[in-house]
């Protein structure tokens, strides 16, 4: 993209949870709080040297750097002295413009990182972007962020538990045979990973040990810790008349270890059950996930989700979709554009014991995301769908489309990705579809999917993008990083 490209793009993009424009002769508190806040939420870009949109519309709003560059330049150095912990994911870049006036000018564009950790003002406050607003958060809310990010590991701390009266054995002899370990004793073993504490005879279960070793952990830690089944018949649940469950909902409870393996069976027993399909000569199965993209999204769920939050792993299956739903939202530095490369665990230990056993659900090398989408699409299915923060701001929701694809998608998904928003008459450029009409079927049925959303209602204004994607992907790859003066991008 050229800069004009870029700068079209951010005027046209409204003030919001991971994009806010600031004139260059603001308050430097006020700026500080906005890097914090993006930091401590989902990241985002702060446009130095743009008019806030309900002051001023069109090109009137390009004021640049030039209104106050001292004070641009104490912004930066203020990054660097007045957040702690120091901020480290962050970048810059400028963008040539002509300002209002009609002088050759420039916007600072900084490039704030969703952070691992929780961030404060030196002078003690801690902010949080929520929609538009920097919102002042205290130490209960702190708190709760810092479990939300992986902070700090509620699987380590101490569960109160001092028997193991409560536990599985039978699974816990399992797991001491698949790590060569059958011979030690079995405080001392689980110490020695990291499921126990204390010594000298006086032991206690960590929480994690009791979430994958207890008989039914939602009890012991009096904490809704499950995964909630949901059946439906077609595509939406009733909500009047008679409801339209195939089963009842039930909630898997237990050793994580055995949740999934009971998930994964009910999976089975749907696939198993599906009514073939008459398709040219022959039958095929009318569900067509593949197990282990289910597993996988199973597994994640039960590994990554915050146990700090009471609630249960939501899993609900339609005709056209299954829907696995984990409470909190995504671990540290995790966001929807870059989940299929990065890796970062808000439970370490859990997925360390998981990953040990030999019937491990997962391999733990870091390509398991990045598989799932793989075989989607080796069946020539949707790709998994994320739902991002900004829309689903408490929880991970994962989408896998019972469906195969319509042959343009890919075209069009390829140029989102890289040009974030795209019109009728550009997809039909890209894919060879001549008809208006048909575009506009198409279009509108990814819609329906989840897999688009429309902005805008003006036909001449109207464009489609990716569920919640504020900005272009493309720009998380521009910058410069503050530390090293190297190129920054979505690591």
């Amino acid at each position: 993209m050229e800069d004009k490209d870029i700068v079209k793009i951010f005027l046209d993009t409204q003030e919001w949870q991971t994009f806010e424009c600031k004139r260059a002769a603001i308050r430097p508190a006020d700026f500080l709080e906005t890097v914090v806040g993006f930091a401590n939420a989902d990241g985002g870009f702060i446009v130095v040297g743009l008019e806030d949109p309900a002051k001023a519309q069109g090109d009137k709003r390009l004021l640049g750097i030039s209104e106050n560059p001292d004070n641009v330049s104490d912004f930066l150095k203020l990054i660097d002295k007045e957040i702690e912990p120091p901020l480290i994911l962050w970048g810059k870049f400028e963008l040539d413009i002509t300002n209002a006036q009609g002088q050759a000018d420039k916007l600072l564009v900084l490039n704030i990182k969703k952070s691992n950790d929780v961030h404060s003002l030196k002078r003690g406050d801690t902010f949080v972007r929520k929609g538009r607003q920097n919102v002042k958060i205290g130490s209960t809310e702190i708190m709760r962020l810092k479990y939300e990010k992986g902070a700090i590991k509620y699987e380590s701390e101490k569960s109160g538990t001092t028997s193991l009266e409560n536990l599985d054995h039978d699974l816990l002899a399992q797991y001491k045979k698949d790590t060569s370990s059958t011979g030690l004793d079995d405080w001392q073993f689980l110490k020695d990973n990291g499921l126990a504490v204390g010594g000298n005879g006086k032991y206690e279960l960590t929480k994690a040990g009791l979430l994958l070793f207890g008989k039914n952990p939602s009890v012991a830690l009096t904490s809704k810790c499950g995964i909630k089944v949901s059946h439906y018949y077609g595509t939406k649940p009733t909500y009047t008349g008679k409801p339209n469950f195939v089963t009842r909902p039930f909630t898997i409870e237990g050793p994580l270890m055995k949740q999934i393996e009971q998930a994964i069976e009910y999976f089975r027993g749907i696939v198993k059950s599906s009514p073939p399909k008459l398709s040219g000569a022959s039958f095929n199965p009318t569900f067509l996930i593949p197990e282990w993209a289910f597993q996988e999204a199973i597994t994640n769920a039960v590994i990554h989700r915050n146990y700090f939050v009471q609630d249960d792993i939501q899993v609900r299956f339609f005709d056209d979709r299954v829907e696995v739903e984990s409470p909190g939202t995504y671990p540290g530095h995790i966001t929807v554009e870059n989940i299929r490369a990065e890796r970062f665990a808000r439970n370490p230990l859990i997925l360390r014991t998981l990953n040990r056993f030999q019937t491990a659900p997962n391999l733990d090398i870091g390509e398991g995301v990045d598989r799932m989408f793989k075989v989607m699409k080796e069946q020539n299915l949707y790709e998994p769908l994320f739902f991002p923060p900004t829309l689903r701001p408490n929880s991970v929701l994962l989408l896998l489309l019972n469906m195969h694809k319509i042959e343009y998608w890919d075209t069009v998904s390829k140029y989102l990705d890289e040009n974030y928003r795209i019109i009728n008459k550009k997809a039909r450029e890209i894919t060879g579809v001549s008809d208006v009409l048909k575009m506009s079927r198409l279009l509108r049925g990814w819609v329906d999917k989840g897999l688009l959303e429309k902005i805008g209602k003006a036909k001449k204004d109207s464009y489609y993008r990716k569920p919640g994607q504020e900005v272009p992907k493309g720009l998380f790859s521009r910058g410069v990083d503050n530390k090293t003066d190297k190129g920054i991008s979505s690591s």
